[in-house]
């Protein structure tokens, strides 16, 4: 059932057109948005805690730009820079917010220190 799903959806987005509309580049940022989040979550997971939101930003808007020259490649259409920026502006979103407001502060150890310190006086 689900490689049905798939295949029909693929058969689908063979004859989708693209437009400049507002509602075209709002998708554009919203998917851009969902994927900077998500790769900012994973890269949090496989450990790269320190670069993650970096990390979400480049990979989502660099698939966006890759998604354009493919675009301008097959013949089909032509490299579209508002595609590619509305969707970069997604992915800089998606990154920033899952980065900072979603997923756990990162403290590195060798840059900061936290933690209490106190005195006992002793008296003789």
């Amino acid at each position: 059932m689900n490689k049905m799903l798939v295949l029909v959806l693929c058969l689908y987005a063979i004859t989708v057109q693209a437009n400049d509309s507002f509602n075209s580049e709002l998708s554009h940022v919203a998917g851009g948005a969902a994927m900077g989040a998500g790769f900012t979550y994973l890269a949090d997971y496989y450990g790269e805690q320190e670069r993650r939101g970096w990390i979400g930003f480049g990979t989502a808007a660099g698939i966006g730009v890759l998604g354009e020259a493919i675009e301008l490649a097959s013949g089909n259409g032509e490299f579209s820079a508002l595609d590619a920026g509305s969707n970069a502006l997604g992915a800089a979103i998606g990154a920033f917010v899952t980065d900072q407001w979603v997923l756990m502060p990162v403290v590195n150890s060798r840059d900061h220190y936290v933690g209490l310190t106190g005195r006992i006086p002793l008296v003789l």
